[in-house]
């Protein structure tokens, strides 16, 4: 069957200060979720507490629209202003068949939601289409998991709250705007050690797709540079990750963190 572009369910109890729940149709495999936002005043700051969910689990989470922009933005993905794509394939890996490959199937499914929170804004609309194709089961997906940790003092720190022991991780987006230099120490063997200015220049030079780094607000360790799953970082069997961000002041990093994964996982 062709893809097609469907309209979803309307989004009850949109209005400042609301909490909301887009209830998404089984079946079909979701490539992509576009949000469209209307009304006075609305911006994608105020989309907070973005959740994907399974079956009631949470599979991604956004701080808000603006941090879900900003990897969308990394990845070449620009969003349209007043859209807002949550995005299932990978677009930016090597050929078709890798890019479709964490398309959300649904076959196996029993219920698919995306849970917001609607902050401040000024007599909001919002309303979300997808687009879908043939039925699958739920297979490899990626699953975007948040670890905030605060510092308070400048200089290397040390990140060991990330959990791995399994899933394979595709990249981790540090958000704060003074990380100058990153390190990622497997099991005491560094995987990763790049001041970030080295780090964006070969994310800049990433094919098949360059990346595009989002340098006044985070700093990015991506995996899948070449475009290809299996350069995925492997945690099966491992005790011990670190991630050692250098700050050039104290204060709050957040780390998300893209993993390839089955459901039943992390």
């Amino acid at each position: 069957m062709p893809r097609i572009v469907k309209q979803l369910p309307s989004i009850a109890n949109v209005a400042a200060n609301a909490s909301v729940v887009l209830n998404c149709p089984v079946g079909l495999t979701y490539e992509k979720i576009t949000f469209v936002q209307g009304g006075t005043a609305f911006t994608r700051a105020q989309m907070t507490n973005i959740e994907v969910k399974v079956n009631g689990k949470s599979i991604q989470s956004y701080l808000d629209g603006t941090e879900l922009d900003e990897i969308n933005d990394y990845y070449g993905r620009a969003d349209t202003a007043n859209y807002l794509t949550l995005h299932f394939n990978r677009p930016e890996l090597r050929d078709l068949v890798q890019s479709r490959l964490t398309a959300l199937g649904t076959a196996d499914v029993q219920t698919l939601t995306v849970e917001l929170d609607i902050t401040g804004a000024t007599a909001p609309t919002l309303k979300a289409f997808a687009v879908l194709r043939e039925p699958e089961p739920l297979g490899l997906i990626t699953k975007v998991k948040a670890f905030p940790v605060t510092f308070a003092t400048a200089g290397k720190q040390d990140i060991d709250s990330i959990p791995g022991n399994g899933p394979r991780i595709a990249a981790m987006h540090l958000f704060k705007s003074d990380v100058s230099d990153v390190e990622v120490e497997v099991d005491s063997i560094k995987v990763v050690d790049a001041s970030k200015t080295e780090g964006e220049v070969i994310q800049k030079e990433a094919m098949p797709v360059a990346r595009v780094p989002q340098t006044a607000v985070a700093t990015h360790i991506d995996f899948l540079l070449d475009g290809d799953t299996a350069q995925a970082l492997v945690t099966k069997g491992v005790q011990d990750l670190r991630v050692r961000p250098t700050l050039t002041t104290s204060g709050a990093v957040r780390a998300v963190v893209e993993y390839l994964d089955g459901f039943g996982g992390i």
